[in-house]
């Protein structure tokens, strides 16, 4: 699913029988736990830096990973 739809879905009214409705209605409800949080959708072409970190946790396996430097591959995007 297309990021920009997701932001629409999470950030205008939507109808209970919609076909998303349960897992839409499961994000505003964590979105709701007074987390400091910022909807919005920026093109691929504008963050090169996240689109790689994107495509390389793809081949991680699934948990939370932080790491200590950047990865190698985004260096000169950083620079």
């Amino acid at each position: 699913m297309d990021a920009l739809l997701v932001v629409h879905f999470l950030t205008r009214p939507f109808g209970h029988n919609h076909s998303l409705g349960t897992s839409i209605s499961d994000c505003l409800e964590l979105i709701n736990e007074r987390w400091v949080h910022e909807m919005r959708h920026d093109l691929r072409e504008g963050n090169k830096c996240m689109d790689r970190l994107a495509n390389l946790a793809q081949d991680l396996a699934l948990g939370v990973v932080l790491p200590h430097t950047p990865p190698m591959s985004i260096l000169s995007l950083l620079q």
